[in-house]
């Protein structure tokens, strides 16, 4: 089976994170392919998924080694084989500050067809700089991604162009879309970007083995907007999210009423909204943190590419509930199928995250002469000296420039989670009454709310008192403490098509589960 993810706009970007880390969990189906779509080529949270998936794509490639470090198939670490294109965000218009004059090529049109665009946008709107985005004017977005071409050539749209040919060829291939309903680029992008790949789908034919799913946020969050400097602006107004969500609500109703534009669809928002401390036009500046509703969107596209998840002919429309109570708990999380437990795997990795980076990963930064005062501790001499032996220069290479870049890698991307579950734990309840009750971070992180890219900081070093406090850091009962955890590595299977550091990586994985 082929699987496809497109996320719109900033939410879209956000949506994918959480997705990412939860493929590192090994929640995720075994091969995905991930695009992006937004106009502001330069958004803070879209560059940061980018560079996410960029760090997930490249220790996969490290440790999925068959011919040097390889955490074998039957691993769930980094499970999911994610490629995407060479510049995974596809812009609807690629000129330098565009703007939907030029794109309409206004001063060439006819007098009557002016007026006709007269009519249907302001002067501002026509001569608005599109460089940073639509600016919640979905009128807009749906002009400018309805202007472009959606043919074979393009790089973006030559994957649903490949999903669907796969299809006709007898390929199960899954395709699913993650936006917001408010705003501008996701709001105009979900329908019209959905009812093309449909258009697609039916002018080649393909009226089997081709499956289109969505998740669609509702508001989940507003932000103050500073009086100063914005008369005239053109920018996301948070008091008009909740008309444009009954506006666009009333329009889905009828479209789906009338056409099957997808198998299934995935609803969710958020009451209380989130409070969000930071107004930005857009830009590299617009760095929203991560937040819980966001978790929701992106489990359920996992579901929709669960093998367990058997669509029919109806088109069906899911929506999902927490517990009645203010507190957000581990058991609010849904599973991705019968096999695949949400809280046992998220929770497993915030574990691995926790002891490689403040225990093992120190301890195998360095070159030789550092790292070898471990060699006679039975860890090191099970899962580093023997896998990472060298016979020709009789020699154990973990201190080698190689083996440093994937160790170094690995503890960097452990403190990406780290952050990542910080910050939405924080993020999400920040100003209501709300309480997540997820983890404890307070040990090993700092929080600043009113941060904007530097929210969480993670700490370099963790004395013995806070080190001890790892039994305690996730809230699920389990009690596992770092003790355990230097048990359990000394005594997990070691799978037999495992090999170099891939060895250690999926034991402590794998030990990090009580």
């Amino acid at each position: 089976m082929k699987n496809y993810i497109i996320g719109i706009g900033g939410t879209g970007a956000k949506c994918l994170e959480h997705l990412l880390h939860c493929c590192s969990a090994g929640l995720g189906p075994q091969n995905l392919w991930a695009g992006m779509v937004d106009q502001d080529e330069a958004n803070g949270n879209v560059s940061k998924t980018k560079i996410l998936l960029n760090k997930y794509t490249n220790l996969r490639i490290s440790l999925r080694n068959e011919s040097n470090h390889d955490l074998a198939s039957k691993s769930n670490l980094f499970k999911t084989h994610i490629t995407s294109n060479t510049d995974a965000v596809w812009l609807p218009m690629k000129d330098a500050n565009p703007t939907l004059e030029d794109l309409i090529k206004y001063n060439l049109l006819k007098p009557e067809v002016k007026g006709l665009m007269d009519c249907l946008y302001d002067p501002e709107e026509l001569k608005l700089n599109l460089s940073e985005g639509f600016r919640a004017r979905p009128n807009i977005g749906a002009a400018a991604i309805l202007s472009t071409t959606a043919n074979e050539d393009d790089i973006f749209w030559s994957q649903i162009y490949k999903a669907i040919d796969a299809a006709r060829g007898g390929e199960e291939v899954r395709v699913f879309i993650i936006s917001s309903i408010f705003g501008g680029t996701g709001a105009s992008g979900f329908p019209n970007i959905a009812r093309r790949i449909r258009q697609i789908q039916k002018d080649k034919n393909v009226s089997s083995n081709f499956h289109l799913g969505g998740a669609l946020m509702l508001p989940y969050f507003n932000y103050e907007v500073p009086d100063e400097n914005m008369e005239g602006e053109l920018y996301a107004k948070p008091e008009e999210f909740l008309d444009q969500t009954k506006g666009a609500l009333q329009y889905y109703a009828k479209l789906f009423e009338h056409e099957k534009v997808f198998d299934q669809v995935y609803v969710t928002g958020w009451d209380p909204l989130t409070k969000l401390p930071n107004f930005k036009f857009g830009g590299n500046l617009q760095k929203n943190p991560p937040l819980f509703p966001e978790l929701y969107a992106a489990l359920g596209a996992l579901r929709f590419f669960s093998e367990d998840n058997k669509i029919g002919e109806v088109q069906e429309i899911l929506h999902i509930g927490k517990n009645d109570s203010d507190d957000i708990l581990w058991s609010d999380i849904p599973n991705v199928s019968s096999n695949l437990n949400s809280k046992t795997n998220i929770s497993k990795l915030i574990r691995f995250a926790f002891a490689y980076n403040w225990m093992y990963g120190p301890a195998l930064t360095g070159s030789w002469s550092k790292i070898k005062k471990y060699q006679d501790e039975n860890w090191f001499k099970r899962l580093i000296y023997k896998n990472t032996y060298n016979p020709d220069t009789k020699a154990c290479e973990v201190g080698h420039e190689q083996n440093q870049e994937i160790i170094s890698a690995m503890q960097e991307y452990c403190q990406d989670v780290l952050t990542w579950i910080t910050d939405m734990q924080y993020s999400t309840v920040s100003k209501t009454d709300q309480k997540m009750d997820l983890i404890v971070s307070d040990f090993f992180s700092e929080f600043n709310e009113k941060g904007n890219s530097d929210r969480v900081k993670i700490k370099d070093k963790l004395n013995s008192s806070e080190k001890n406090q790892f039994n305690t850091m996730v809230n699920d009962n389990k009690n596992l403490k770092l003790l355990n955890i230097m048990s359990n590595i000394c005594y997990q299977k070691i799978e037999k098509d495992q090999k170099g550091l891939g060895v250690f990586m999926d034991i402590l994985f794998r030990s990090c589960e009580q």
